[in-house]
């Protein structure tokens, strides 16, 4: 029985069509390069990702991370926009949606990405952080220690964090 268990891995993996395995190889690569704030060239694999395989979700939010971090903000927004038109329930697009938005001082747009994360998963704390800095960059501060309460119940540090933001000790 266990050899059962062990081979269908190993079937399922060499079933799987070539380009896939290819592209994870890539995207694992990608990851070690941002990992290691290497952000150029792991831009340099996701756009080759991307190019031949412009379906692929996880790409394009590696992409957007990744173009972030450069602080090439427009491309970090169409990155993830890529993602959200292949997968309208991508949090995690969403999210560096919103990232990218707040570093451009977007916040309206920002706001609507972050809730569009929470909508997906309540419980995604960087979410409420976001949408908690944002409010607080709007003024709208009964808004932004809604956040904070939410955060306490999910995650102590990013709501003392945002507590701090708030009361302007930074």
């Amino acid at each position: 029985m266990k050899r059962k268990i062990i081979l269908l891995p190993a079937l399922l993996f060499f079933m799987m069509p070539a380009g896939q395995v290819l592209s994870e190889e890539n995207i694992e690569s990608a990851v070690k390069f941002f990992n290691a704030e290497e952000y150029d060239e792991s831009v340099d694999i996701l756009e080759e990702i991307t190019e031949k395989e412009p379906s692929n979700t996880k790409a394009w939010v590696l992409l957007g991370n990744s173009y972030l971090k450069l602080e090439k903000n427009k491309k970090a927004i169409k990155s993830y926009n890529n993602a959200i038109r292949i997968d309208a329930k991508n949090e995690w697009a969403y999210l560096g949606l919103g990232h990218a938005y707040s570093a451009m001082r977007e916040h309206s747009n920002a706001i609507a990405a972050y809730k569009h994360a929470i909508e997906i998963n309540p419980r995604n704390a960087e979410a409420h952080y976001g949408l908690g800095i944002s409010y607080d960059r709007t003024v709208s501060l009964t808004y932004a220690f809604e956040q904070y309460k939410i955060l306490k119940t999910l995650d102590k540090r990013l709501a003392d964090k945002l507590y701090q933001q708030l009361r302007g000790w930074k």
